[in-house]
């Protein structure tokens, strides 16, 4: 109670003045007492305060030794005392609940709060539950969940409560109910309060997590889209450069990069295609030079074992590694498509609140994935047509040679038909002529000997069927002694009419070699000189030709007047033992 109250004849309470004190004034203290703890009550917003202040406000007028006040809620139980020994303090509230369900435990959880319920006799003081001389207890229904209990102990006069004083003792408590309930209500908003505004921090919270959520979505969507529209584009293309100059504006565009390549490197220079979009066509020759290969392979060679293998891909974390590529990258990544194609992308001058960030890493490997498988298949694919053109090449060479082939083998069965065809004409004319008559080998005989003679007398170099000198008068003779006497002495010139072979073999010593076949060339040499009357011995004669019967018969053509033949020839010159030489 506060203590700047003014004072009237009745804040003494009612024990005072000496006589009894007069009905009114006892009314009057009453009601004071009433207004004074509802005022106290009237700003309380919670039951440990409200017990605390009603504690002395009810024990005072009525000089109470003490004065408990119990609060039991659905997950609380409050315990205020005043003038309690602490043992029974401790005593009622470990037994708060279960002395609260003493007092209600026969009421409907649903019914509306009734007044408070007021016991008091002599009972109460012996009751092992209660503190020791209770005198009076109230119960207070305070809500549905809230249950409220106070114990009074005996007054200082030991006398019992008066009629006036259980109305007062009713008064308070109903203004005690009151303030009570309205503390529970405060409570309860302050409870309800906090829990809406723990619920709103957690709808706060769930509405950012649902905003965080909805844009991971929306980047998981445009990601996802990305990966689609990529795959279908670049499976779509069969040109390795074409798939190059597609991917390439992919990234760009995905990640804000205004400047970007790529360059695929073969295992010989010059085998290279390339990709690029910026302002500077230097970069571009670059990328494609010899040199920007060597660049190119040795940062493979810096990676050692994270060194991506046949259809990997490695992003470059070495900002001296992006730096020595052949041409500007902000960032980089390296791919190889086997063991011996090479290349890597490079990708600079990002947008503002653009490029790639940490969390865009892991999709920039899966459009990189999308990428060297399609890359992939579109460098076998090549190779297959390159190889399918080779193939078409050497197929129409090898038609062509089958061609030909046909060609010749048509050809030799036609030679083989004809050869087949004349070796069985000749068989059949072989088989007639061993058919054929006498007769028919006469016809044959006589149409030879025919065409014979008419090529004979048709060719310069034709022989004399018919020796002139067989119708020629014969020439004279001359004995072997006589043409050995006539050439000893000088007066003749013997001549050898045989073949030049015979004359070398053996011939009579100081003859003149005239054969036949040579007798205009060897006479023109030799004896055109000779005077036509000087006696000519000709010798020269076998079984089968008469040489020195021609010879003789030549030189009296050309005006000799004296031409005579040896008798008997050289065999004759021989026998009669004359000289010849060898």
């Amino acid at each position: 109670m506060s203590s700047d109250r003014p004072t009237d004849p009745l804040s003494a309470g009612p024990g005072r003045t000496e006589g009894p004190a007069p009905e009114s004034e006892r009314r009057l203290f009453h009601l004071k007492t009433l207004f004074e703890a509802a005022t106290e009550l009237s700003d309380l917003t919670d039951t440990g305060s409200t017990l605390r202040r009603f504690l002395p406000v009810v024990m005072g007028p009525l000089g109470l030794t003490f004065g408990l006040g119990i609060v039991v809620g659905p997950d609380r139980v409050e315990v205020e005392s005043l003038g309690l020994m602490p043992d029974d303090r401790k005593r009622c509230e470990l037994a708060g609940v279960g002395l609260a369900d003493r007092f209600f435990q026969d009421e409907p959880q649903t019914a509306p709060p009734p007044r408070p319920t007021m016991l008091t006799g002599p009972h109460l003081a012996s009751d092992p539950s209660l503190p020791a001389g209770t005198s009076a207890v109230v119960a207070m229904r305070l809500d549905c969940d809230s249950r409220g209990l106070l114990i009074l102990g005996p007054r200082l006069t030991k006398t019992p409560y008066s009629q006036d004083e259980i109305e007062l003792i009713q008064g308070l408590t109903d203004i005690l109910s009151t303030a009570l309930k309205r503390a529970c209500a405060d409570e309860r908003v302050q409870t309800l309060n906090a829990s809406l505004s723990e619920n709103n921090a957690c709808l706060t919270q769930a509405l950012g997590r649902m905003e965080q959520a909805r844009d991971e979505l929306d980047r998981q969507a445009f990601r996802l889209r990305t990966l689609y529209e990529t795959s279908l584009e670049l499976s779509s293309l069969n040109d390795p450069k074409a798939i190059l100059d597609a991917f390439l504006l992919t990234l760009m565009g995905t990640f804000g990069f205004s400047r970007g390549w790529i360059g695929l490197h073969g295992p010989r220079a010059g085998q290279v295609d390339t990709a690029y979009r910026g302002p500077d066509p230097d970069e571009a020759e670059a990328v494609a030079s010899d040199k920007g290969r060597e660049k190119i392979l040795a940062r493979f060679v810096e990676l050692k074992d994270r060194m991506p293998r046949a259809n990997q891909t490695e992003l470059l974390d070495d900002r001296k590694a992006v730096a020595a590529l052949p041409a500007r990258a902000d960032t980089a990544v390296l791919f190889s498509l086997d063991q011996e194609w090479h290349g890597a992308i490079g990708l600079a001058e990002p947008l503002p609140d653009q490029g790639l960030h940490p969390q865009g890493v892991q999709f920039l490997r899966s459009l990189l994935g999308i990428f060297i498988v399609t890359l992939g298949n579109a460098w076998h694919g090549r190779q297959v047509r390159e190889l399918n053109t080779a193939l078409t090449v050497r197929n129409a060479e090898l038609q062509a040679t089958l061609d030909a082939l046909t060609r010749a083998r048509e050809e030799v069965t036609v030679q083989t038909e004809a050869r087949e065809r004349i070796v069985g004409l000749v068989r059949g004319e072989v088989a007639r002529a061993w058919r054929a008559s006498w007769l028919d080998a006469w016809v044959m005989i006589l149409a030879g000997v025919v065409l014979g003679v008419l090529f004979n007398s048709a060719s310069p170099g034709g022989i004399e069927l018919v020796p002139k000198s067989l119708f020629a008068p014969p020439p004279a003779l001359v004995a072997a002694h006589e043409a050995r006497r006539m050439a000893e002495a000088g007066q003749a010139v013997l001549i050898d009419a045989r073949p030049a072979d015979f004359h070398r073999q053996e011939a009579i010593p100081g003859s003149v070699n005239l054969p036949k076949d040579l007798f205009d060339f060897v006479y023109s040499m030799k004896l055109a000189s000779l005077d036509p009357e000087t006696p000519l011995l000709v010798y020269g004669r076998t079984i089968s030709r008469h040489y020195d019967a021609d010879v003789a018969r030549e030189l009296e053509l050309l005006g000799h007047q004296s031409v005579m033949v040896l008798k008997g020839g050289l065999q004759a010159w021989k026998r009669a033992g004359y000289e010849v030489t060898r």
